[in-house]
């Protein structure tokens, strides 16, 4: 198990203990709102491993859409775009 800190830029953080960081992502996913905050999965010491970043707007054809949240959508984990 390894230990993940899902950062929700809002005050709220979640710690969880999972398999992998796929599955950390999965719960991140499951707790986005309407936040108008990107997201980070985060290792317990602070370092970012990953961020769905937030767009205000309603995305295009192009964009790598994680959720679409209002007005707005979060995009596709960094590390699944190579960033």
């Amino acid at each position: 198990m390894e230990k993940f800190v899902i950062n929700y830029h809002t005050g709220v953080t979640e710690e969880v203990n999972v398999y992998d960081l796929n599955e950390a992502k999965e719960i991140a996913k499951d707790g986005i709102a309407y936040t108008q905050q990107n997201v980070t999965i985060e290792y317990p010491d602070g370092n970012v491993i990953t961020t769905s970043y937030w767009y205000g707007v309603h995305p295009q054809e192009e964009d790598n859409v994680l959720e679409v949240i209002g007005g707005g959508f979060y995009q596709t984990w960094s590390d699944e775009l190579g960033e």
